[in-house]
């Protein structure tokens, strides 16, 4: 029966659609700048009537690095072009983990990571945070924070 009902709201919606661009009204275009599987084990997100979430896009350039950091928020990652690399803190090892476009991954609260491009072309992405409050939507600056570099890491990442 669900299904049903999505079904049938998005055959009105596609009518309604056609219906306006056939009377002369502009057309709705849009379009998947991406997709792919996520990864990350677990994370839990705290959402209620308040907690929303930022989306932003973001252009990393060959050698560029957001350095390391971490968010108050877990955040989805979904690379459209590029390849990115990530560096995770809690791995003993710190061995670099490549995502490229289709790709992404999932940043849990309050995880120590730095990602970089060691690429030669641009990186793009779309990071989602979750369970935002609405007085950091409207100032997301508090959303990320930055750190030294964590023991088991190389000091050159960075």
């Amino acid at each position: 029966m669900k299904r049903f009902l999505v079904l049938a709201s998005v055959t009105a919606l596609v009518a309604v659609g056609g219906s306006y661009a056939l009377a002369g009204g502009q057309p709705i275009t849009g379009g998947v700048p991406g997709s792919g599987v996520l990864t990350y084990k677990q994370t839990s997100v705290n959402l209620s009537g308040t907690n929303g979430f930022v989306m932003m896009w973001t252009k990393v350039a060959p050698g560029a690095s957001f350095g390391w950091h971490y968010h108050r928020r877990p955040v989805a990652v979904a690379i459209t072009a590029g390849t990115l690399t990530l560096y995770d803190s809690s791995d003993p090892s710190c061995t670099a983990r490549r995502y490229s476009a289709g790709q992404g991954f999932i940043e849990p609260a309050n995880h120590v990571h730095v990602v970089r491009n060691e690429g030669t072309k641009p990186v793009y992405l779309y990071a989602i945070y979750l369970g935002v409050p609405a007085n950091w939507r409207k100032n997301p600056t508090p959303l990320d924070m930055f750190v030294k570099s964590p023991g088991n890491c190389p000091e050159d990442i960075s």
